[in-house]
């Protein structure tokens, strides 16, 4: 079966720099992270031109940390040229009260989203190493002073189980639109912090229950991939199962990689997200960038995934869930060493029931 596929992505991340000035246990892309090789500033402008061509809608401005590079804002500026929305990942510990102003005034910015892994000193440098939670406080209070639109995002760890209320009243008083929170993921350096990082069983269903209690007295201010997987694995939980003979396995469509959105490394190397950092589909610098999306053999192999039926993983096909499951996220089988298309246990129904028992 051929997938169609859009002439160009709605959103693309652009990892500017390798740099960055924290050492955080969890980090995604540790495998690359001060390696040098970063574009340039013109190779950067040159991609634009062409994703502004392919009418690609979206970009996020992501690193490493993108305020690493002393050039940011002529990459900024280069983007406002043309029709592009705007949002920023950062950690938050570099930028000025110059380049803010020039953010901001430019209209265009969504937001920018700022990792926040605790409520205090001890809790956050813990994770992303001394002083860091001092200077992203700094940041933060520069964002305010602009009235910069930003959000926090927050990995939950063992390391930061026991603060997340904390972390959401801190985010609510500084004026967060929004806090994120997301599953600690088998990728980068967490993979050597598993017994450390990672949450064992009882404690993620002591993180739920009260992640779902701080959802009801926070309604609009809490977000993020782990709530949605909260509530969806509720509304699972309320479903009658019919006669399993009566229903048909569920298409995978959970991952919007390849189809709607991919990445690009700061080497150049395409990907489909910034979560499957090692699956280099092509590089920029050999091959132009929509020839890449439209003909490369890692995309067309990463969306075979796609045709595929929940029934197909080996793992799934006499679970009564099938009908109700979207395939979970890619990246955690390939982290894992299984391949794309291996399933996701972190989004298993039966695994978060404790039925089953989890690989991550």
């Amino acid at each position: 079966m051929v997938m169609k596929i859009p002439s160009a992505p709605q959103k693309v991340t652009l990892n500017i720099t390798n740099k960055c000035n924290l050492e955080c246990l969890h980090c995604g892309v540790s495998g690359t992270k001060n390696m040098p090789g970063d574009l340039s500033l013109n190779e950067w402008k040159e991609v634009v031109d062409e994703l502004a061509r392919i009418k690609v809608f979206q970009l996020l401005i992501s690193g490493g940390e993108p305020f690493m590079r002393a050039d940011f804002y002529e990459i900024f500026s280069h983007i406002l040229k043309y029709h592009f929305r705007i949002s920023i990942n950062t950690n938050g510990t570099l930028f000025d009260d110059e380049t803010i102003s020039q953010v901001c005034r430019s209209g265009r910015l969504d937001q920018i989203q700022v990792s926040l892994d605790g409520p205090d000193s001890d809790t956050h440098d813990s994770i992303r190493g001394k002083g860091s939670f001092e200077r992203t406080m700094r940041g933060v209070e520069t964002l305010c002073r602009w009235k910069a639109p930003f959000s926090f995002f927050v990995v939950v760890s063992r390391n930061n189980k026991d603060s997340l209320q904390e972390i959401v009243r801190i985010s609510e008083r500084l004026g967060a639109s929004q806090v994120s929170f997301s599953p600690l993921l088998p990728q980068g350096s967490a993979l050597s912090h598993v017994h450390d990082l990672f949450l064992l069983f009882d404690e993620r269903k002591e993180v739920e229950a009260e992640l779902k209690e701080l959802k009801k007295r926070y309604p609009r201010l809490i977000g993020g991939s782990l709530i949605k997987t909260i509530e969806r694995m509720q509304e699972v939980s309320r479903i009658d199962l019919p006669d399993q003979k009566s229903t048909k396995a569920h298409k995978i469509t959970s991952c919007g990689g390849s189809v709607s959105e991919c990445s690009i490394r700061p080497d150049g190397w395409v990907i489909p997200c910034d979560r499957l950092w090692g699956y280099r589909v092509g590089n920029i610098r050999e091959q132009a960038f929509e020839s890449i999306w439209l003909y490369s053999r890692g995309f067309k192999r990463f969306r075979e995934r796609y045709t595929r039926r929940m029934d197909s993983f080996l793992e799934c096909r006499d679970c009564v869930y099938t009908f109700l499951c979207r395939g979970g996220c890619p990246a955690i089988p390939y982290n894992m060493g299984r391949g794309i298309e291996g399933w996701d246990p972190m989004s298993c129904y039966r695994v978060f029931t404790g039925e089953k028992e989890s690989y991550v």
